[in-house]
């Protein structure tokens, strides 16, 4: 009898040490497709810039359609100086969509790491996990990507994948 519960017990760990390792594989499967496509979108806005913000939003709900997998996309549009002045963020709910402009003074955007991140390395990164308080409402981590016209940055293009809150 104990020998048949210890079975099971290692049973059990072997399953949820491969349930781990797919769940790890899976999410650098997303996060493989997340690169491929964020990069073709802010290619694409380069080379045809949305004229205003509704053509951007549409932009964002198509890029979503495309991508099931992915919870949310943002532009968030610089001035000259490089401060954010608009910033659509279009993400998943249980009715379809939801449109936010997360330039609100209550969400300091231009202290998000999504923001920042990019703007210093001059390249995509990928944010740690956080709780977008403001915005989508979940734990997530974010690929930014600088948008580049001429050299000059006018734009910062996001994707969403939803994490697990830490220590679950």
């Amino acid at each position: 009898m104990r020998s048949t519960i210890i079975r099971g017990f290692v049973l059990l760990a072997l399953v949820s040490t491969q349930a781990c390792r797919l769940d790890e594989k899976v999410q650098e499967a997303l996060k493989a497709a997340v690169v491929v496509a964020l990069d073709s979108l802010a290619e694409e806005l380069t080379a045809e810039r949305p004229t205003d913000a509704d053509a951007y939003t549409e932009r964002l709900r198509v890029y979503l359609e495309a991508h099931p997998m992915f919870y949310g996309a943002a532009v968030a549009l610089l001035d000259e100086a490089g401060a954010v002045t608009t910033s659509l963020y279009v993400y998943r709910t249980a009715d379809g969509y939801q449109v936010l402009d997360l330039a609100q003074p209550d969400y300091n955007i231009d202290g998000q790491d999504w923001i920042t991140m990019p703007l210093a390395a001059k390249a995509g990164v990928w944010t740690p996990p956080y709780f977008d308080a403001g915005g989508g409402e979940i734990w997530m981590i974010t690929r930014s990507v600088p948008v580049l016209d001429s050299g000059n940055v006018f734009a910062i293009v996001t994707t969403d994948l939803p994490v697990d809150a830490p220590g679950q």
